[in-house]
């Protein structure tokens, strides 16, 4: 599977207009002893975006992440360009919508993406829930990134006959001697799924292997590749002139829906001993059970 992926030397620019993009969250002091999976992992950190909130959606984007304005230029198939614009960042049906525009034969397509103000997030489960868009042409990705290297995804490609139940997992790089690396890269179909309705999708990164889900249920794992560089988290909705795998571009607009990111983690900001010394100031009060 060959994806579209970042150009990391323009997420170091964007960077750099972020003043917040590698402090510490504020912390919910409920939660001062970490919050515990259903796996029994512990994560010291959170990042709870919450987009049907009375506020609005753009709200929660600007309280913790950055609306992408770059151009991502095609070398694939005809010569279409990504460009992330914040105009497709949009409050839509109450919730947050990624909207991918028809194309206008400019030699880009205006897509939408967000990522996390944090850079310096390393391990832990990631929950998106979501409705993918049903325009023919458009990928919809929630993802774990640095560099094309270092990155964890779910993508939906909207060309697929059967993508309302067909999702893409892939610890890059995907590809092994020119071909999709089967031990990096998952092609799963779940029976009965329908991802045109809301669902929780879920990555979990761990040191060892990175696991997926979908509605609480593990559909996947990929030991091969797994990160393991301070990252951040990407949703994005994008099309481009790519004949394989985007197969865009749309010839409408296609809207991806986000009611809610919720993020729990390890940092590089935060370390062990500071969650211990919390946890102790607390009371060693219980763990947030999520």
């Amino acid at each position: 599977m060959a994806r579209f992926s970042r150009n990391l030397l323009a997420l170091l620019a964007l960077s750099t207009t972020a003043v917040a993009l590698t402090l510490p969250n504020k912390r919910d002091t409920s939660c001062a002893c970490g919050y515990q999976d259903s796996n029994g992992n512990v994560w010291r950190e959170s990042i709870i975006s919450t987009f049907t909130q009375s506020e609005g959606a753009l709200a929660a984007v600007n309280q913790d992440w950055v609306i992408a304005t770059d151009n991502q230029p095609q070398t694939v198939g005809p010569q279409i360009a990504i460009q992330y614009t914040t105009a497709n960042v949009v409050q839509y049906n109450d919730a947050l919508g990624l909207k991918v525009s028809p194309y206008d034969g400019s030699g880009s397509i205006n897509s939408a993406e967000i990522f996390t103000q944090r850079q310096d997030i390393k391990y832990g489960t990631f929950r998106m829930r979501a409705v993918v868009p049903t325009v023919q042409g458009v990928v919809f990705g929630f993802f774990t990134y640095i560099s094309d290297t270092q990155e964890q995804d779910i993508e939906f490609l909207s060309s697929e006959t059967d993508y309302y139940q067909r999702v893409h997992y892939t610890n890059h790089p995907g590809q092994l001697n020119g071909d999709t690396d089967p031990d990096a890269a998952k092609n799963v179909v779940i029976p009965g799924a329908d991802f045109t309705a809301f669902g929780e999708h879920r990555i979990d990164w761990l040191p060892a292997q990175t696991k997926y889900y979908y509605n609480g249920a593990q559909t996947s794992s990929i030991t091969k590749n797994v990160p393991t560089t301070p990252s951040q988290v990407i949703i994005n909705a994008w099309s481009n002139g790519d004949p394989n795998f985007s197969q865009g571009p749309p010839t409408s607009e296609a809207i991806a829906t986000v009611q809610y990111a919720h993020l729990y983690f390890n940092s590089t900001a935060y370390s062990e001993q500071d969650l211990i010394s919390s946890c102790a100031a607390a009371g060693h009060i219980a763990k947030c059970q999520i």
